[in-house]
């Protein structure tokens, strides 16, 4: 069970439990006015919750998962939740969503480990369904930015976020599509590390004299030097995290 200040999230049945990278996701995207909002992958439907608290009380959230368990287990989740008719869960793939929706705000955190080639026995222990889960074989960067180039309104925003080594290719492979990048944030375990993860913002409209070297970007360190969490963690996650 994980606790927020608004919701509970139950999460037995999901293979993928609610993680710090969901969390920062969550608290960074913000819908804003957003009247139609797509969760891609909702797994325990923690995003679609999250957007449910900051978004604008008339706004319709779609929440979508290929795996039955972890949409039956978001469902039950929403039922609990204040906004049970605010949200609505799909047991469907991203495909066999109606081709002639249109979201204003789409949120995504997907699968983004390759399946390792050659022997690994940490990837056979894996279930069938927790590969589905976190692999990108279930759903790729193209399709995923494919789907999202074509629902997206003309002004509508897509937060979505990968390994920071793929940051460029992300972000190439996005404007090929006619998506613009236009802020990301590089979050680091601490300041003694690296980024391991971009989160995206993107859209059909690129900021004023933005380019490449130009766009908006943020870092986030999780912890401080002392190993507890860190000023900027937790001003972005407040609205949720319990102990902040």
């Amino acid at each position: 069970m994980f606790r927020c200040k608004q919701f509970v999230v139950n999460q037995t049945n999901c293979a993928m439990k609610v993680n710090t990278d969901s969390m920062i996701l969550g608290s960074w995207a913000k819908p804003n006015q957003g009247a139609h909002i797509l969760d891609i992958g909702t797994g325990t439907g923690i995003l679609a919750l999250m957007m449910a608290q900051q978004s604008i009380p008339s706004a319709k959230i779609t929440a979508i998962d290929i795996d039955k368990g972890a949409a039956l287990q978001a469902s039950a989740n929403v039922a609990a939740s204040p906004w049970p008719t605010k949200i609505t869960v799909q047991h469907t793939k991203l495909s066999d969503l109606a081709a002639d929706n249109a979201f204003d705000f789409i949120v995504s955190n997907p699968p983004y480990f390759e399946q390792v080639k050659g022997d690994s026995h940490a990837y056979q222990l894996q279930s069938e369904i927790r590969e589905h889960a976190r692999q990108t074989v279930s759903l790729t960067p193209v399709n995923l930015l494919s789907f999202v180039a074509e629902t997206l309104t003309r002004t509508g925003e897509f937060y979505c976020l990968y390994p920071f080594a793929r940051e460029n290719e992300i972000i190439d492979m996005a404007a090929e599509l006619g998506l613009f990048t236009n802020r990301i944030l590089r979050v680091q375990h601490d300041d003694q590390r690296g980024p391991y993860v971009t989160v995206f913002c993107m859209s059909k409209q690129q900021n004023q004299n933005q380019n490449h070297k130009h766009r908006d970007i943020e870092h986030l360190a999780i912890r401080d030097e002392a190993g507890d969490y860190s000023s900027r963690f937790k001003a972005l996650c407040r609205e949720f995290y319990l102990r902040f």
